[in-house]
């Protein structure tokens, strides 16, 4: 008899446990802005290809901060807590070109980064309407990387297309403010992204892309940088 209230006790406890699990919260995110990236080796190579014009071109964009958006899917663990996944789609690119009456020489440079992986937040300060968070996240970084050349003289076209890919681990942080309203929030982040620079090979024969003027060196594709995002919130609760 006198293990029943011990027993009681932890039954109590276990089914306050399991209600609270079964409390939590579920949500999903979608967030759009801009982000910045390195990309050194890019910016090298596009230089390179100008070099081979048998004109003097110009580079008219040389990997500007662009289009990064980003969705996820959480679960609210405890009232400062959540832990999620998240895709995140990131585009940049470069071009050079030279034109005159007679003709014109272009090469395009498209880059587009998938991101997947985990995250987890931490609420450092909450209110009835203004959350602040503080996140982290780690993700595998699959690189794509298009090179588009072509020339045109008088009525005679030509050109060239070659597609690399690369993979590489990445890790960010973030800060996170969010307005609460009624089912949804509204905000905006801003982080700091480190890529671990991936080696870019070529898609259909897996060839490293070679620096030109050093061909033991491979030439990377490199996302670090900052990005900004407004970002909308959604819970959902089973």
């Amino acid at each position: 008899m006198r293990k029943r209230p011990a027993f009681l006790i932890a039954l109590a406890i276990f089914l306050g446990l399991s209600s609270t699990v079964l409390g939590q919260s579920f949500g999903l995110t979608v967030s759009g802005g801009l982000a910045s990236s390195r990309m050194n080796d890019m910016k090298y190579l596009q230089e390179h290809i100008l070099g081979t014009y048998p004109v003097p071109g110009k580079i008219t964009s040389s990997f500007p901060p662009y289009t990064s958006v980003t969705i996820s899917g959480f679960k609210q663990l405890y009232d400062q807590i959540r832990v999620g996944g998240a895709y995140s789609y990131t585009t940049t690119g470069g071009k050079s070109s030279y034109a005159d009456y007679s003709g014109n020489i272009s090469t395009e440079m498209t880059a587009i980064s998938h991101r997947v992986g985990a995250y987890i937040s931490y609420r450092v300060l909450g209110g009835n309407r203004l959350d602040l968070s503080l996140n982290g996240r780690m993700d595998a970084n699959i690189t794509s990387l298009t090179i588009q050349s072509y020339y045109e003289i008088y009525t005679y076209y030509n050109g060239a297309s070659n597609k690399y890919r690369s993979i590489s681990p990445s890790a960010s942080v973030e800060a996170e403010l969010m307005y609460k309203l009624k089912g949804f929030s509204l905000g905006m982040i801003a982080g700091y992204l480190a890529d671990l620079a991936g080696d870019l090979k070529d898609v259909e024969n897996g060839n490293a892309l070679l620096d030109p003027n050093d061909l033991e060196h491979t030439l990377v594709s490199d996302w670090t940088g900052w990005y900004v995002q407004l970002k909308a919130q959604i819970w959902l609760k089973f």
